[in-house]
């Protein structure tokens, strides 16, 4: 990322940021509340545009978000009510061309990854807040995107589920680049890769 700025009207979220993200390796962006962490994701995922600077990933001279690319977790849930927590996740599976007898299989796979394996038929409604955390994690693991975005994916959760979700990226960043924005040190532990809005260009400080 090569000096990047977003603006709000009148307005400047960031500007001079500098970064690279590597590909197959686990990013996160820290920084205090307001300091653009979300802003940063949703012009990198593709969904808003820098007003200036270019964005870089790997060893790409330039990256072009494009969402169909993505798979994208927001902070908080996105989660359908009424539905299961399998017809959730296999909104993803099905977003990737599946079948829905392979986009049910998959969603099996991945809510047991996450911990949902007893909650498979739960509706969307009667899930906690920390549950439903998960079910859209488990949404952009059943999309098999190359690149994964997440908002604070563990902001929800106790401790003992925030590790879990910690094994899962972990064993998945080899295969998929993921880039979360994060206040918590678990999952900032397990980086690769620490861009810090309080500090561009500079080291992350604990």
């Amino acid at each position: 990322m090569s000096d990047a700025r977003v603006d709000f009207g009148n307005i400047t979220v960031f500007s001079n940021l500098n970064a690279v993200f590597p590909a197959n390796a686990l990013s996160v962006v820290v920084g205090p509340s307001g300091s653009g962490k979300s802003t940063l994701l949703s012009a990198m995922s593709g969904y808003s545009r820098l007003t200036a600077g270019r964005i870089r990933l790997g060893d790409r001279k330039e990256y072009l978000p494009d969402p169909r690319q993505v798979a994208w977790v927001p902070q908080g849930s996105n989660a359908l009510a009424a539905r299961s927590a399998l017809a959730n996740v296999m909104i993803g599976a099905l977003s990737a061309g599946m079948t829905i007898a392979d986009a049910e299989d998959r969603a099996r796979v991945e809510l047991g990854r996450v911990g949902l394996g007893d909650r498979i038929l739960t509706p969307a409604r009667l899930l906690s807040g920390g549950e439903l955390q998960r079910v859209g994690f488990a949404r952009a693991l059943a999309a098999s995107r190359p690149i994964i975005f997440a908002d604070e994916p563990s902001a929800s959760l106790d401790l003992a589920a925030t590790r879990r979700l910690r094994g899962v990226l972990f064993d998945l960043r080899s295969s998929t680049t993921i880039i979360i924005a994060t206040h918590d040190q678990e999952l900032v532990a397990a980086a690769e890769n620490i861009v810090d809005l309080r500090k561009p260009g500079g080291p992350y400080v604990a």
